[in-house]
């Protein structure tokens, strides 16, 4: 297989062309970090903003709640109840110390 010369030979690209595509190449790789950063920063305020709309409507459905319970509580105290018929009533106890014996005449005291 014969070569042609024109294979051989070397292409030049103009040095404008060159120096354009360095300074774009440039720019994309100086700019990362600040891309990066970027991303990161708008990833924690995204998942913080999340987090406070989840714990305000966590506190919302505390506050339903409570208000459903307090509702309950306070039905339940304002029910007349049932009425109750009362078969046996217990005498309440009451303690007391024994009155001292009655003294007959011709009883002595006896001191110890």
């Amino acid at each position: 297989m014969a070569h042609d010369a024109k294979d051989n030979e070397m292409k030049t690209v103009n040095n404008q062309i060159t120096d354009a595509i360095t300074q774009s190449n440039m720019i994309a790789t100086g700019m990362a970090p600040a891309n990066s950063m970027g991303i990161v920063y708008q990833t924690l305020a995204q998942s913080t903003g999340t987090s406070l709309q989840n714990a305000v409507s966590n506190q919302q459905n505390v506050n339903s709640m409570s208000l459903a319970a307090l509702s309950q509580n306070i039905q339940m105290i304002l029910t007349r109840p049932a009425s109750q018929t009362v078969t046996h009533t217990v005498q309440p106890i009451i303690i007391q110390q024994a009155p001292p014996p009655k003294r007959q005449k011709g009883d002595t005291v006896s001191e110890d």
